[in-house]
């Protein structure tokens, strides 16, 4: 009996290095550049290195399902992270499983090859549990058995899918051995590869005219390490039959996941399939990966070029294109038939119309002498009461709670004094959202549908998650075709994010808000709840849209002040309802109008107007973020009214961040000195409107005869609690905002505020 030969240290040497795991590690950095950025962006999002501002980690560290975290909304992001782990397999054992010809010769030849290429998918499930566990328990606050639960729902999901592929490839992959022993069998090689969606190539012969990957060793399960054997003894054709058959099986599998994924876009009006947003980004990536390695299987080497010019030309023809080029519309609009004219001469004519401008400014007179008259006192007709205006940030969902529970806590605390003497309301993005619907409360309130103003019920509604149904619209439809559509009276309107958005928020808010622009036309002019102007920047030229139930007309004129001699001033503002006139504005869905205030680019698309040329518009927050610009112009045009009827004016600015605050910055790279420029410019523009707005309000002194005092409530954010931007709040978040009303800073406010308005 020959005894076995000891290794020598070369031997092992190379045993560690051509182990099939590194090799294919190497594999992926050498040809599979492209398949390692989504690896880059999930451990971005989970490590919470991209977008780390706007949350992006919390949708992945502890993900949301119907409104509920825990153990089921985890399970859906595993089922999902294995099907992206599956497509990662796939892409790389169809694009380069020939040239490793001796997983051929094992048993279940794509199991084993998964089992192998492990490195990158178990290094992130190890990294994303870590996280995870560290988040639930220092930023949820979780014990430990629901953060257990929570870990066995992740892993339970995903291994479910895996043993669903396993099951399949199994039952379906076969062997050389398995092809030796059914080798009569007279079939034609060419027709085990007829994939719907690859190319039909003849591997052996494709991987023949490249030098194979040396491998000495590989794992032939998690606990045994196996030598390679060389495949060159079997017959190439043999060879050629086991790998175009696998082909084909992953091919059908990934059929059925195209399908599987389209018919799963089609039920997103049901919660039950609006899946937790870090599912929907991995399927998203799953979908990209089919996608292209049945592309790459066609074309090879050529996918890059191709996918430019693919690009360039649907850039070129998408207006040519209406199934590519399918715009958001604001929803009760008139989008067939007249268009509006949005040239400069029309937009010129409208706002120097003083016919016009007079009429507008005296129907809002009344609305101000109603005011008046409804906050006289009963004991003193004497009296002049003070006139409040409340400026609310954007910031998405935390501006958005913020602004209800700050503003809910200061009006019970003064017996609904605020909310009663708030004759205007302006603002952007999530801000304007929770002032809505604390205006549209306190109207039920009024009209007897409700008892209580002031129950947490209603502050925890608006703080409900608005971006999992966004995202999982994104994944499922708004990157592929828009084949679904909504019908609203006589018009007809594309499904996309932005209804998903619309539709969110009406179910968060108990469907209180979804009623028409015009619906608020005669509580405004009875002076029952204040007016509220929203002012979406308009992308075409950089003006501002006003949107009012009430006729605003005064607030777009630009004229020059008497003894001034420049005639130049452009049109900066457009009344919405003058423009729109022939399209039914006042039918404008409420929530359209919150939506179009709050256009976050990306997040939400850009919404088109029904005009010649189409008029885009998108977040209030890039001209006026604060709502103050909107408050001054109001502010002058009534300056007269204000100084006989009035006792002064209270600004109340509710912000979701700390006025002058200010980012440390870390050590200047390379990457940081190429993007500073650009960055500092974007990164500073509310700092900007803020300087611009504190010299404004310099000057009403000189307006008014009485005092302007300006009471801010800052949301403050702390070291260790940072709030982010999202429509999506962790429960730390929301405890981090209801407790900021215990802070000092906003109980002096609070304090200030209740001197001034009792003065």
């Amino acid at each position: 009996m020959n005894k076995l030969q000891p290794i020598t240290p070369r031997q092992r040497f190379e045993r560690v290095l051509y182990f099939f795991p590194l090799q294919l590690l190497f594999l992926h950095f050498k040809k599979n550049l492209f398949l390692l950025f989504f690896w880059v962006l999930l451990f971005s999002c989970t490590l919470n290195y991209f977008a780390s501002n706007y949350g992006v980690a919390y949708q992945f560290l502890f993900p949301e399902y119907m409104g509920e975290n825990g153990p089921v909304a985890f399970a859906m992001v595993g089922f999902a992270l294995g099907g992206f782990i599956l497509a990662f397999n796939l892409y790389t054992y169809i694009l380069h499983g020939f040239r490793f010809p001796f997983i051929a010769t094992l048993n279940r030849p794509f199991l084993k090859f998964s089992i192998n290429n492990l490195i990158l998918p178990g290094t992130f499930v190890v990294t994303y549990l870590l996280t995870s566990i560290r988040f639930q328990a220092t930023q949820e606050l979780l014990d430990k058995t629901d953060i257990l639960l929570n870990v066995l729902g992740f892993c339970f999901g995903m291994f479910v899918y895996l043993l669903i592929s396993l099951a399949y490839f199994t039952l379906t992959n076969k062997n050389v051995i398995n092809y030796e022993t059914t080798s009569k069998k007279k079939e034609d090689p060419d027709s085990l590869v007829k994939s719907k969606i690859h190319k039909n190539f003849r591997w052996y012969v494709n991987g023949s005219t490249k030098k194979e990957w040396r491998v000495e060793t590989y794992l032939q399960n998690f606990a045994r390490i196996g030598l390679a054997r060389t495949a060159r003894h079997y017959n190439r054709e043999l060879l050629e039959r086991v790998f175009t058959q696998n082909h084909f099986n992953a091919s059908i599998f990934e059929m059925a996941l195209v399908i599987s994924f389209i018919v799963i876009g089609s039920f997103r009006e049901s919660p039950y399939f609006v899946l937790p947003a870090a599912a929907s980004v991995m399927l998203l990536f799953t979908m990209m990966l089919m996608v292209i390695s049945a592309l790459y299987s066609w074309i090879r080497g050529w996918t890059a070029f191709v996918f430019v010019i693919v690009f360039l030309g649907v850039n070129f023809a998408l207006p040519d294109i209406p199934i590519l080029n399918a715009e958001n519309h604001a929803y009760g609009l008139k989008y067939d038939g007249e268009k509006a004219d949005y040239s400069p001469e029309y937009i010129s004519s409208i706002n120097s119309n003083d016919s016009i401008v007079t009429e507008d400014f005296e129907h809002t007179l009344e609305i101000l002498n109603r005011w008046r008259k409804k906050n006289q006192s009963a004991t003193n007709l004497s009296a002049k009461p003070k006139l409040v205006i409340i400026n609310t940030s954007g910031g998405g969902s935390r501006s958005a709670m913020w602004t209800m529970s700050s503003l809910m806590y200061a009006d019970s605390a003064m017996d609904g004094k605020l909310l009663e003497q708030t004759f205007l309301i302006s603002g952007s993005s999530g801000g304007m959202v929770g002032a809505a619907y604390l205006r549209e409360l306190m109207l039920n309130k009024k009209q007897g549908k409700i008892d209580d103003l002031y129950n947490r019920e209603y502050i925890s509604g608006i703080g409900h998650d608005l971006l999992n149904p966004v995202i999982f619209s994104i994944a499922t439809n708004d990157f592929f075709i828009r084949y679904q559509t909504i019908q609203d009276g006589d018009q007809l309107y594309t499904k996309d994010r932005a209804w998903a958005f619309e539709k969110q928020l009406n179910t968060n808010t108990n469907y209180l808000m979804h009623k028409r622009l015009g619906d608020y036309a005669a509580p405004e002019e009875a002076a029952i709840i204040p007016m509220m102007i929203f002012s979406p920047t308009i992308v075409n030229d950089g003006r501002r849209l006003l949107i009012s139930a009430q006729p605003c007309s005064y607030l777009t004129q630009n004229k020059p002040m008497s003894g001034i001699g420049y005639t130049g001033a452009l049109s900066e503002d457009i009344e919405f309802s003058r423009v729109f006139a022939k399209q039914n504005p006042m039918n404008l869905q409420f929530t359209s109008a919150l939506r179009m205030n709050a256009t976050f680019p990306y997040v939400l698309p850009i919404v088109s107007l029904p005009s010649e040329p189409p008029m885009e518009v998108m977040d209030a927050g890039m001209r006026d973020n604060f709502g103050t610009k909107t408050t001054l112009q109001f502010l002058y045009t009534f300056r007269n009214w204000i100084n006989t009827n009035t006792s002064g004016v209270v600004i109340v600015q509710v912000r979701d961040l700390q006025k002058g605050r200010t980012e440390v910055r870390s050590g200047r790279t390379l990457l940081n000195r190429v993007l500073a420029p650009l960055g500092s410019v974007y990164g500073n523009v509310t700092k900007t409107q803020d300087y611009n707005g504190d010299q404004m309000i310099r000057y009403l002194s000189a307006w008014f005869d009485n005092s302007i005092d300006i009471v801010s409530f800052q949301l403050k954010h702390k070291s260790d609690t940072q709030v982010s931007l999202s429509w999506h709040l962790t429960s730390k978040e929301k405890e981090t905002i209801l407790n900021s009303l215990d802070e000092d800073t906003y109980q002096e406010s609070l304090k200030r505020l209740k001197n001034l308005l009792e003065q």
